[in-house]
């Protein structure tokens, strides 16, 4: 699984369907998982190397979960982003 900056919304992209692309779009400003609803949540994303497709329904990049900040795990990780040369 991969930490993302984005706070957590389970509804959050109910209302972004209908295959239109978003630029740069913008996660909600606070977390919130309706199974525990007073938890700052921050999303993580994608599945580990722990899932297999026989048994991990959300071994997919677009995979989403709720986790606490203080969450750690050997299969968590996340990836540096810079952006490239102006050209």
């Amino acid at each position: 699984w991969e930490w993302c900056q984005d706070w957590y919304d389970a509804e959050l992209y109910r209302g972004r369907a209908g295959g239109k692309v978003i630029d740069n779009p913008r996660g909600p400003p606070r977390g919130f998982d309706p199974q525990n609803p007073f938890a700052p949540v921050r999303c993580q994303r994608g599945g580990s190397f722990l899932c297999h497709d026989s048994y991990c329904w959300r071994y997919r990049p677009s995979a989403r979960h709720p986790c606490t900040p203080d969450t750690s795990s050997s299969h968590v990780g996340f990836r540096c982003v810079r952006d490239g040369p102006k050209q």
